[in-house]
C-alpha cells in the first residue's frame, strides 16, 4: 500500500464511482463527505514511510507509486495539504445541496482534487503541467452543466441563457490556463539543461521567464485576470467558487516546490521583487475595478484576485514570517469564498440577474444569506475583527517595514475592496420593508451562521485558529 495509492487513485475511483449514482445526490453528499473526512483524517493519523499496527494488524504505507515510467510521491511532509485538500471537499460538498448545485460538482470536483493532489506529487515536475491540464479540463463540464440555465446574471439579451454560460469567461479561462501549460514544459526544460551545463547561454533566463509566464496564466495575475469576474458572473457561484479555492491553492504550493528546490531562482533578487510587484498589480488594479462594481457576481471574482495578490505578497517575503503568513490565509479564505459563494447561491435565483438594480432590498427576503455575504466580503475585503485581518496587519506591517510607498498601495487597493463591498450592501438593505420575511430554509440558516460564526472566531482569537496550517509552507 503507497500513500498515492490512497490519495490520489482511490479518489480518482470513487470519483468515477459518484459519477454513475450522481442523480441520488443525498447520497453522493453523506458518502463524498466521509470520504473527505476520512480522508484527512488518514493523512494527520497515518505517518508514511512507517510500519502502523493496528491491534494483531501491521501495514507500511509507502511513499512511491511508479507509474509508466514516472513516480507519485507523497511523504510526511506533504501530509498537510493531503489534510487541507481533502477537508475542503467535506466542507465544500457537504454545503452542495444546500447551495443547490449541479450533481455532477462532486464527482467533477473529486477527480479535479486527485489530479492536483497528483501534480504536486509527480517526479519528474515537468508532468505537473499535463496533471493540472487535465483537471483544468475535468472543471469544464462543471461549468457548462444544463442545471446553468436561467442563471441570474447570464441573460441580459434575448440570447439563451445556455449560449451565454459557455460564452467568454469560460473561453478565456480555458486559453489563459492551457497557454499556461506549453509555457511550463519549456521552463522545465531549460531548467534541466541549465543544471547540466551552468554555463549555457540564456538558460536562466529563459527558464525564468517561461515559469513566470506560466504561472502568471495559472494564478490570473494581472493582466490575465480578465476570466475570472466574467467567469463568476457567467457560471453557479458555488461551482465556480470551489475551483476559485482548490486551483489557486494548488498553483501557488507548486511555485512554492519551485522556489524550493532551485537555490539560485530563489537567490536572484529579480524573482522575489517580481512577484512583490505582481502581487501589488493585482491587489490595487482589482480594487479599484472592485469599487466601482455593479454586481455581485463580478465582486466576487475581484475578490479572489484580491486574495490570490495577498498570496504572492506573502511568498515574496520568503522568510518564516512570510510562510506563516501565507499557510494562515487558506483557512479564512476556505471558510470565507465557501460562505460567499454559499450565500450568492441562495439569493440570486430570486431575481432577474445579480446586477445592483436587480438585488436592490433583497435582504428583505433573505435576511441571513446577505448577511452571509455581507461577513464573507467584509472578511475577505480585511474588516477588523473578522477573519482575514489578523494577516493582513502582520503582513501590511512586514511590508512597510521594507518599502512604505508598497504599503500605501496595497492598503489602497484594500479600501477599494471594502468600498465596493460597502456599495454592495447599501443595495441589499435598500428601503427595507417590515416584518422581513425569512427565505431561507433551515439547513441554509444552519451553515451560513456556521461560517460566520466561523469567521468571527477567527477574527477574535487568531493564535487559536491560524498557526493550524503553519506546515503547508516552510520558507527558510
Amino acid at each position: 500500500m503507497s500513500s498515492p495509492l490512497i490519495w490520489v487513485v482511490l479518489p480518482m475511483v470513487v470519483a468515477i464511482g459518484f459519477w454513475f449514482i450522481r442523480e441520488r445526490l443525498g447520497l453522493v453528499i453523506l458518502l463524498a463527505t466521509i470520504l473527505g473526512l476520512g480522508l484527512s483524517a488518514a493523512a494527520f493519523l497515518l505517518p508514511f514511510g512507517q510500519v502502523v499496527q493496528l491491534g494483531p494488524w501491521s501495514f507500511q504505507i509507502d511513499t512511491t507509486l511508479a507509474f509508466a515510467g514516472r513516480r507519485l510521491v507523497l511523504d510526511n511532509g506533504d501530509r498537510p495539504f493531503l489534510i487541507f485538500f481533502y477537508l475542503v471537499c467535506a466542507f465544500w460538498f457537504a454545503g452542495s445541496l444546500a447551495a443547490g448545485a449541479s450533481p455532477v460538482l462532486i464527482p467533477l470536483g473529486y477527480g479535479i482534487v486527485a489530479l492536483l493532489v497528483a501534480a504536486l506529487a509527480v517526479e519528474p515536475f515537468l508532468y505537473a503541467a499535463l496533471l493540472i491540464e487535465m483537471a483544468v479540463l475535468l472543471a469544464v463540464p462543471a461549468l457548462i452543466t444544463p442545471g446553468m440555465v436561467g442563471l441570474p446574471g447570464i441573460a441580459e439579451s434575448n440570447e439563451p441563457a445556455v449560449g451565454k454560460s459557455i460564452g467568454q469567461g469560460l473561453l478565456r479561462f480555458v486559453i489563459f490556463q492551457t497557454l499556461a501549460m506549453p509555457f511550463i514544459l519549456l521552463a522545465g526544460w531549460a531548467l534541466g539543461a541549465y543544471e547540466s551545463n551552468p554555463a549555457g547561454p540564456g538558460l536562466a533566463a529563459i527558464a525564468a521567464a517561461c515559469l513566470g509566464l506560466g504561472f502568471a496564466f495559472w494564478l490570473a495575475v494581472f493582466p490575465f485576470y480578465s476570466w475570472v469576474p466574467l467567469l463568476a458572473e457567467q457560471t453557479m457561484p458555488y461551482t465556480v467558487g470551489f475551483l476559485f479555492l482548490i486551483l489557486p491553492t494548488a498553483d501557488l504550493l507548486l511555485g512554492l516546490n519551485f522556489l524550493s528546490s532551485f537555490a539560485w531562482l530563489r537567490s536572484t533578487p529579480q524573482t522575489l521583487e517580481t512577484i512583490r510587484v505582481v502581487g501589488v498589480i493585482m491587489i490595487s488594479t482589482a480594487g479599484v475595478w472592485a469599487a466601482f462594481q455593479t454586481s455581485l457576481t463580478r465582486l466576487f471574482g475581484y475578490g479572489v484576485i484580491v486574495e490570490t495578490g495577498f498570496s504572492l505578497l506573502a511568498i515574496s517575503l520568503y522568510n518564516s514570517v512570510g510562510g506563516d503568513l501565507f499557510s494562515s490565509m487558506f483557512l479564512p479564505r476556505t471558510i470565507g469564498l465557501g460562505l460567499w459563494a454559499l450565500s450568492l447561491s441562495i439569493i440570486l435565483p430570486g431575481v432577474p440577474s445579480a446586477r445592483f438594480r436587480d438585488v436592490a432590498g433583497l435582504a428583505a427576503r433573505y435576511p441571513i444569506a446577505c448577511a452571509g455575504l455581507g461577513v464573507a466580503s467584509l472578511s475577505l475585503a480585511g474588516l477588523p475583527l473578522l477573519g482575514v485581518f489578523p494577516i493582513r496587519q502582520v503582513l501590511m506591517e512586514e511590508l512597510a517595514r521594507q518599502s512604505l510607498l508598497t504599503g500605501l498601495i496595497v492598503l489602497s487597493g484594500s479600501v477599494g475592496m471594502l468600498f465596493g463591498v460597502f456599495r454592495s450592501l447599501a443595495v441589499l438593505v435598500r428601503n427595507l420593508p417590515f416584518p422581513i420575511n425569512f427565505r431561507e430554509s433551515r439547513m441554509q440558516i444552519s451553515l451560513l451562521a456556521l461560517g460566520m460564526f466561523g469567521l468571527l472566531a477567527i477574527g477574535i482569537l487568531p493564535p487559536v485558529f491560524l498557526p493550524i496550517l503553519f506546515p503547508m509552507a516552510h520558507l527558510p
